[in-house]
Formats: C-alpha cells, structure tokens, sequence
C-alpha cells in the first residue's frame, strides 16, 4: 500500500526519480597491480568513460574479495607525493576519466586471499543513479599492458 501512495505522491507532485542508463557510463580497461606477499592493500586502476550529456559520479565500490575498496588520489607536490580518500569523483560530460598510477586509483584493502599475477579481481562500481556496474580486473606483476590488451584504444 505504502509503494502506491508513493507512487501516485510522485505523480502528483511531478517528482520522480530519473536512473541513468547504464550504457551512459563504461568502465574498462580495469588492472590491479600485483603485491608482495602479506600486503594489507593494493590498487587497481581502470578509465571511466561518460557517453552522457551530464556529468556523472562514481561514489563508491566494492570487491567481495576485499574486506573495503576506497577511492584515492596521488598527488604531487613540491616534489612530495601524497595520498587522499575521496567520497567520489566526477566524470565530465562527455569526458574520460583515468584512474592510474601517480593518480586516482582504488585503493584494495584487507585482501581476503593472497592475489597472484593472473588471477581476476571483481570490482562492483557504483555510480551515482545507475545500477552497481561489475567488472573483472586482472592482476598484473607490473604497470606493462597484458598481452590480450590492445596498445592502443578507440574512444566513443
């Protein structure tokens, strides 16, 4: 009963809440960079592209291998690296953002399993009015591409 009187609320009032398609936002090109053993944390970096007229944001993400994925930033300056969490970040319209290393990157942490190269680690984005996208990260020894990666990218 309670869902109708929201529903006929909203049409009322002209309220009614817009979720994005999911093809506005595509993530890809996902990695996590390999640790030593016994690491308490790792990374994994990807690019987010926004195929929509407004800008979107990711606020969040998850891993059921992980006990937390947080979102961070590298930042350089006077020559001193630092690292900061961020709630989320926002994808311009019609924009690509990258999520590399020196930069924005997830920030993996309390592994609930050693990660060797190869294995695949699943990320659960979430993105502001969209429906929590997965996607599967392969874990690499070092920052070079896979071998199945392309060297290059077509861009939307």
């Amino acid at each position: 009963m309670k869902t109708w009187l929201l529903l006929i609320a909203a049409f009322v009032t002209g309220f009614v809440p817009v979720v994005q398609a999911a093809d506005d936002i595509n993530a890809h090109d996902a990695w996590v960079r390999a640790a030593p053993p016994g690491a308490t944390v790792l990374a994994a970096y990807l690019t987010i592209d926004n195929h929509s007229a407004q800008p979107q944001a990711l606020g969040g993400a998850r891993s059921p291998q992980f006990d937390s994925v947080e979102i961070h930033r590298t930042e350089i300056k006077n020559g001193v690296a630092s690292m900061s969490a961020l709630a989320r970040v926002v994808i311009a319209a019609h924009g690509t953002l990258s999520f590399d290393p020196n930069g924005y990157h997830l920030m993996l942490i309390g592994p609930r399993q050693a990660l060797h190269a190869g294995d695949h680690v699943e990320l659960q984005l979430q993105f502001d009015g969209h429906a929590a996208q997965t996607i599967h990260a392969p874990v690499r020894a070092d920052d070079a591409p896979a071998a199945d990666t392309p060297q290059h990218h077509q861009h939307h």
